[in-house]
């Protein structure tokens, strides 16, 4: 049986009942009338709340700037009081909201600014006591990594996260439940939710969506049914909110509170709930997201190789020069041409690949919404870049050479990334299939005693160019069998390196893209700009049976022959 974990309810309600005037911040109040603050959490207590949320949620140096108050003063008294009420029956969430402003690219807020703000309030959250840090009523996933980010280098404290989405399942900026799901369990938080806005009949079919992506502890908090705009209150009572929260448990949901319009009589009849039974499934879905974007892995994703200054002068040229101009326009080509995934490789002579890789990542993020893969070898860019990539990015690429292993994974794992692994060691390409087998095994193994799941690796078995190593294109794909077959592991490869010095390259790619993907290739590395290789993509996609009804198949050739 898994054991339920009873929440507070409500507090703005509250305080407004003993005082807050409209316009008065509540953090602000609860520092002034901690006896106030105190009585409201020991209600909640009383009422069976085990985990109960101090009153910090704005106290934040961007909300307080107009005020004179010192954060940490705020936070102290208010968790001090909060600590008071528990005693000992209950721990103390720091409550942490938005910081108030939308980060880069799509806000002006810079990533290392809304950084320190969470961080101020996780230390001082820290110093005064709290048990764990929960990020609530969050809107925007960008906002969200700052902030996870902060609590985990700053504290050792257990993170929750809850977002606030409407009843499409997006939030006020666009994050999709999916999205919020896959990228928080790549980072670890400790649980993950929804809050706020909606009432436990309209987070339902949210919550069962979030239970497809994530097998971490999920946190329910609705309000108590929609508010009624006429009337300023909320529908639902007690009873009827305790009823509808009574169907969480068979979804394995453990954590269960109150939002907007609850009290502590709805937290009393929340606590009266026996457990549900425990739910141990694991994740059924995969993908990699941006923001607002996921693919998920349920077919061929094309990774889209336009991103790269090789043989590109003036890629090449107007990445010195700091002008991100045809960056972003080979990001909405490859975009608009079906790419999938956009794959980051600024290796070029002259380049800081450690400074210009948030740039460019900042850049691609401001016109297009596709998630990213960074490709470098050099440690520092690839945490630069996966600091400032929102979402769930891909990590193109470690070797089995111990160096790579060893720089790049705790990075993968530190991040919530996943990771391309190449199938070479310091000696280079083994020239057997089997040989590359054992290095896909060597380098999942690795990743694994790092923390990272096996199955966010994903194995390139290198193709070589066919003119000069015409043998290893089969080697090269029975790998690729191997290794779909016998690890189940996704697989990438970079396919137009196989025509690389031939005259006529179409041909040789596509045909070799045919072969890989009937091979189990899922996530192959291309120009989507070059008609052939999409069309032998979107032809393999309605054999296999992906393209139902071969509907996409007849949206790209409309004419009727």
């Amino acid at each position: 049986m898994a054991e339920l974990t009873i929440l507070d309810g409500a507090m703005g309600a509250m305080l407004r009942a003993a005082g807050l005037r409209p316009g008065e911040r509540p953090e602000i109040f609860g520092m002034e009338h901690p006896e106030i603050v105190e009585k409201i959490h020991r209600a909640y207590v009383e009422a069976g709340s085990r985990v109960i949320h101090a009153n910090t949620s704005g106290a934040n140096a961007h909300r307080l700037a107009d005020t004179g108050c010192d954060v940490e003063k705020v936070i102290s008294v208010n968790v001090a009081a909060a600590k008071r009420a528990a005693a000992g029956r209950a721990k103390v969430a720091l409550a942490v909201g938005p910081v108030g402003e939308r980060l880069e690219p799509r806000g002006t807020l810079p990533f290392d600014a809304a950084y320190e703000v969470y961080a101020q309030m996780v230390r001082a959250g820290e110093q005064a006591g709290a048990d764990l840090v929960a990020f609530e009523s969050m809107s925007d996933l960008a906002d969200v990594r700052a902030a996870v980010l902060a609590a985990r280098e700053q504290s050792d404290l257990p993170v929750w996260v809850t977002m606030d989405f409407d009843a499409s399942g997006r939030t006020a900026v666009g994050t999709t439940v999916g999205c919020m799901a896959c990228t928080l369990d790549g980072f670890g938080v400790s649980a993950m939710g929804i809050s706020g806005l909606l009432g436990p009949e309209e987070i339902y079919p949210l919550i069962e969506e979030m239970r497809s992506w994530t097998d971490k502890p999920i946190i329910v908090r609705p309000s108590a049914g929609l508010l009624d705009p006429a009337a300023g209150e909320y529908h639902m009572d007690a009873s009827e909110f305790a009823r509808q929260m009574d169907r969480f448990r068979a979804l394995g949901v453990s954590i269960l509170g109150g939002g907007c319009g609850t009290t502590p009589e709805f937290i009393r009849r929340l606590a009266q709930l026996s457990p549900g039974e425990e739910d141990l499934r694991p994740p059924k879905r995969q993908g990699v997201c941006s923001v607002s974007h996921m693919t998920e892995f349920a077919g061929v994703r094309i990774i889209g190789e336009r991103i790269n200054p090789t043989g590109k002068e003036r890629l090449q040229r107007t990445l010195l020069e700091r002008n991100f101009e045809v960056v972003k326009a080979y990001a909405m080509e490859q975009a608009a041409a079906g790419a999938d995934i956009l794959d980051i490789n600024i290796n070029a002579l002259g380049v800081n690949e450690a400074e210009l890789m948030p740039q460019v990542v900042r850049a691609i993020q401001s016109v297009v919404d596709l998630p990213l893969q960074l490709d470098s070898a050099d440690s520092k860019a690839i945490e630069a870049g996966l600091r400032a990539c929102n979402g769930r990015a891909i990590v193109n690429s470690v070797t089995a050479a111990p160096e790579s292993l060893h720089s790049i994974l705790p990075l993968v794992k530190k991040y919530g990334a996943a990771v391309v692994g190449l199938t070479m060691n310091e000696e280079g390409v083994p020239e057997t299939a089997r040989q590359r087998l054992e290095l896909a095994r060597r380098i999942a193994q690795t990743a694994l005693s790092y923390g990272i799941p096996k199955r966010e690796v994903y194995i390139d078995c290198l193709a070589l160019p066919v003119i000069s190593r015409q043998d290893q294109a089969q080697e090269t794909l029975k790998a690729v069998r191997m290794v779909h077959e016998q690890m189940g592991l996704h697989c990438v490869l970079g396919v137009s390196n196989i025509s690389y010095g031939m005259a006529r390259r179409g041909p040789v790619t596509a045909s070799f893209l045919t072969q890989a993907m009937l091979c189990g290739l899922d996530l192959p590395i291309i120009n989507p700009n070059q008609t052939a290789v999409m069309d032998a993509v979107a032809a393999y996609r309605a054999l296999s049976g992906e393209d139902k009804n071969c509907e996409a198949y007849f949206a790209r050739f409309p004419e009727k022959e």
